[in-house]
């Protein structure tokens, strides 16, 4: 498995509506679902996002990005980094709380 950190920057946000938005959150979801999102969160100066994202080919990651709502819309666009996961928190989930 490979591990990808992928970082979005807005691009117009003026693009943005309540629908695009609930398109984007319902594509991030499924892809939660089916354990391809580790996590996904806005950057605290709100210029764009932060996935943390597995797959077995960078190609699926792209094919992901180019059909995620934001960019099909022209709102942000993505840069994608491979890393190899040495260490991790076996308790995810309590060190975000």
């Amino acid at each position: 498995m490979k591990y990808f950190m992928v970082e979005g920057t807005i691009l117009d946000a003026d693009k943005m509506s309540d629908d695009i938005m609930k398109t984007h959150m319902a594509y991030t979801q499924k892809a939660m679902d089916d354990g391809m999102v580790l996590l996904s969160g806005l950057k605290e100066d709100m210029s764009g996002g932060i996935f943390i994202m597995k797959s077995d080919s960078i190609e699926k990651i792209e094919t992901y990005l180019q059909n995620e709502p934001f960019k099909v819309f022209g709102i942000q666009e993505y840069k994608v980094t491979e890393f190899e996961a040495h260490y991790f928190n076996r308790s995810p989930e309590e060190w975000f709380n």
